[in-house]
């Protein structure tokens, strides 16, 4: 190995080193050259050698502590040369640049052993009198085992070990005098300071300057004060000026009485680490903030998308950025004329929720001048501004609306547009009032993603809103009211989906046949869809003609249009009940008959207050024609009400069907005797209190005088 590769090797084993032990309070000795004995020991030396009373020999002392080498053995034979322990050439007053060995834990030789780094400086060129015969023994704890072992390997490559300690400088104070001076540094001190013996008899508060951490200080004082070990990490400043970041260990060393005769500093320049540190909590900062802002951006649209009615999520809109993101906010939607149609405001602080309301009402109309409104017309992209006193007069003039905005706070505004489809359909304006951090352009760019995805929220909920309202109004087109039915008093309802903007495939009918019996149909398409509402018509529309056509029988009707199904390639899948009345009472009764496809039986009340089912089964329509369908018959009293309805009624996904049908059952017995009209509307309101995810028909049918 040449001259160059010692040298690389040596600086990577310092730049290494305070890798290793920085931050670590260390066992610190004074050992008398003159005759190697231990004098003075800091707390943390007392504990690796609890047992030991001072002075004492410096190989009883490692035998006690339990130190060994590298290799496993003992350091309490000095032997001779190279080969002596570390501990006995520093008692010879030789310098240890830097060793690994390890102590046992306490008095336990089984546990694990505590890797540490001894250091050893003779202090001869001290100019005290009464240190210049000791020598400094620093063991300095090792944290990371890969490090370790990186750093023994190179050091054992080392023509000389002394480089070792020349990036960790040591101090020695003397408390016992005025000001607890200086009384020896070592090379290292010079190096990273640039500070030399000129300072010795003084206190080391000299590396303080304007931005060092006047509360560390404090802590360390107090520290010191208390006779206690201390770590900390301190903007310190070079004798040029320059600051660097020093982490400072400082131990105090007692004699065998206890009194504290000196302090011992340990120091390592962690410039480039606390650099390193700073700029990867920043890269976190930044990482943590452009998750939150997603969070946040996702939390928005989740809850607008949530949303089906506009005019709702426009009033929700500002809710859901204030407090988070605003002190104020307000939303404005245009209408087709151009005009402001909708302003919602929402304040973070309680006590100005009244301003905001109030700023909804007097906020008619926003001057063309305004920000909001040139970028609710497409004249300005999303901006950011501070909000001044002339700002306000152009926006809003001097109005009621002026006094508010001024009560709410201004500070600075982000305003955005509400953009859909390539059309921006409205304005939703950020004010940080004056108590918050300005915006920045970030907050902008967070305002900008914000717009846009809320007013995709938003146009969605018009065109569902749209959409429904149109497919309601193609649904009750099909389903139009019963006709007159003589001796029968028919009232039905239908409710589209609580969660669907589609069509559905439930239809009812009730007419009176040629003959004047009366008949009644309820009926389910499957699917939802314009395809079922189209299916549902034809239906609809067929099963009327077959019945009208010849007074038909339910399973005439329903076998007549098995076979037209089939025969016009129709493939539609549909549940039916047909159910007839006679026209003519006997003797105070009708006789009923029916017959089922594939549908939930009708439900019986009848006058005494008994409940039953109209019970019946076959095949669903549309599975082909010649089909044999079962026709049932019976007498039902006068003042009986029979309840036909689909299965959206009934069907939950957490309660069996069997316990839904018994729920039905009950409500009709205990509703029997109420209007037709009011039986219908409580039934839903009981059996569907949170509305239904499928559509629902109903048609009641009571027996009544002719």
């Amino acid at each position: 190995m040449d001259g160059t590769e010692t040298v690389l090797a040596d600086d990577a084993v310092a730049d290494a080193l305070p890798s290793v032990v920085h931050g670590q309070p260390g066992a610190v000795l004074l050992v008398r050259t003159t005759d190697g004995t231990v004098l003075f020991a800091n707390p943390l030396a007392e504990q690796l050698a609890p047992e030991v009373r001072l002075p004492c020999a410096v190989d009883d002392w490692a035998r006690a502590a339990g130190l060994q080498a590298s290799d496993g053995s003992e350091l309490s034979d000095p032997g001779t040369g190279e080969a002596a322990s570390p501990l006995s050439r520093i008692a010879r007053g030789e310098p240890v640049g830097g060793e690994r060995v390890s102590a046992a834990r306490g008095n336990d030789q089984a546990a694990p052993r505590e890797a540490l780094w001894v250091v050893g400086l003779p202090l001869d060129d001290a100019p005290v009198e009464q240190l210049s015969t000791l020598a400094l023994v620093v063991l300095l704890p090792l944290r990371e085992k890969q490090l370790v072992d990186g750093t023994r390997e190179s050091a054992e490559q080392l023509h000389s070990r002394a480089v070792l300690a020349s990036d960790l400088s040591f101090t020695i104070s003397d408390p016992n005098q005025p000001d607890d001076p200086l009384v020896w540094v070592n090379p290292a001190f010079e190096k990273v300071t640039g500070y030399g013996r000129d300072v010795l008899g003084t206190n080391c508060r000299f590396l303080q300057g304007p931005d060092t951490d006047r509360q560390a200080v404090v802590r360390i004082s107090k520290a010191l004060a208390a006779g206690e070990t201390i770590t900390e990490l301190l903007l310190n400043y070079r004798k040029d000026g320059t600051a660097f970041w020093n982490e400072v260990v400082i131990s105090p060393v007692r004699d065998r009485e206890g009194r504290i005769t000196h302090h011992v500093g340990v120091q390592s320049d962690v410039t480039l680490r606390v650099q390193a540190e700073r700029e990867r909590d920043a890269a976190l900062a930044v990482a943590r903030d452009a998750r939150r802002r997603l969070e946040f951006l996702s939390e928005v649209a989740d809850a607008l998308s949530a949303v089906l009615d506009p005019d709702a999520a426009q009033d929700l809109l500002p809710s859901l950025v204030v407090p988070k993101f605003a002190e104020w906010a307000f939303a404005t939607v245009l209408d087709a004329s151009g005009r402001t149609r909708h302003v919602r405001a929402r304040h973070a602080d309680p006590a100005r929720a009244a301003d905001a309301e109030r700023f909804q009402e007097v906020q008619a109309g926003l001057r063309d001048a305004s920000v909001s409104m040139r970028v609710l017309r497409g004249q300005l992209g999303p901006t950011l501004v501070r909000v001044t006193d002339a700002d306000v007069s152009r926006g809003v003039g001097e109005t009621e609306a002026n006094e508010l905005i001024h009560r709410m706070g201004m500070g600075s505004a982000l305003v955005v547009p509400l953009r859909a489809r390539g059309q921006v359909t409205g304005a939703l304006t950020l004010l940080s009032g004056p108590d918050r951090p300005a915006y920045t352009d970030d907050d902008l760019l967070t305002a900008t993603d914000l717009g846009a995805r809320a007013g995709v929220a938003l146009e969605n909920a018009r065109l569902y809103a749209q959409q429904r309202r149109s497919s309601e109004t193609l649904q009750r087109s099909l389903l139009t009211a019963p006709g007159d039915t003589p001796g029968l008093e028919v009232a039905t309802r239908y409710i589209p989906a609580a969660e669907a903007a589609q069509v559905g495939g439930d239809w009812y009918d009730a007419f009176t046949q040629p003959d004047g019996s009366s008949t009644v149909v309820i009926g389910d398409v499957m699917g939802h869809d314009v395809s079922a509402a189209a299916a549902m018509g034809q239906l609809r529309t067929l099963v009327r003609a077959l019945a009208y056509d010849r007074s038909a029988a339910p399973r005439e009707v329903l076998q007549r249009l098995d076979h037209l199904l089939d025969g016009l390639g129709v493939s539609t899948l549909a549940t039916a009940v047909v159910l007839q009345m006679d026209g003519a009472p006997d003797a105070g009764h009708r006789r009923v008959r029916w017959c089922t496809a594939g549908h939930l039986p009708p439900v019986l009340a009848r006058p005494d207050g008994s409940v039953g089912e109209l019970e019946g089964d076959g095949l669903i329509l549309g599975l082909g024609g010649g089909v044999e369908r079962v026709q049932h018959e019976a007498l039902i009293e006068r003042g009986s009400t029979v309840l036909l309805y689909t299965d959206g009624l009934v069907e939950r996904r957490d309660r069996p069907m069997e316990a839904r049908l018994a729920e039905l059952r009950a409500a009709v017995a205990e509703l029997a005797g109420a209007p037709l009209e009011e039986l219908c509307d409580q039934l839903i309101a009981r059996m569907l209190p949170g509305g239904s995810d499928d559509d629902v028909a109903i048609v009641a049918a009571r027996v009544v005088g002719r």
